[in-house]
């Protein structure tokens, strides 16, 4: 499974750990998950739509507005 290290650009501009595939992502921060998204239909995205680049876009968004998550 692919991750990437991303800092959020706004509040305390912390870093995550986004790791993500088809259908699926999770988003970590200091080894403590903030938020995981295991199947594209809690995401509310089409399985045939849940390609990885699309899951990552969906954290990135989600950890910019702090969605379903503490910073």
């Amino acid at each position: 499974m692919p991750t990437l290290e991303y800092t959020r650009s706004q509040g305390k501009c912390l870093t995550y750990t986004i790791a993500y595939d088809h259908g699926e992502y999770f988003i970590q921060r200091n080894g403590i998950m903030k938020k995981s998204v295991p199947d594209p239909v809690t995401a509310g995205v089409a399985r045939l739509e849940a390609k990885p680049a699309l899951m990552l876009r969906m954290a990135i968004a989600d950890i910019e507005a702090l969605l379903g998550m503490d910073e």
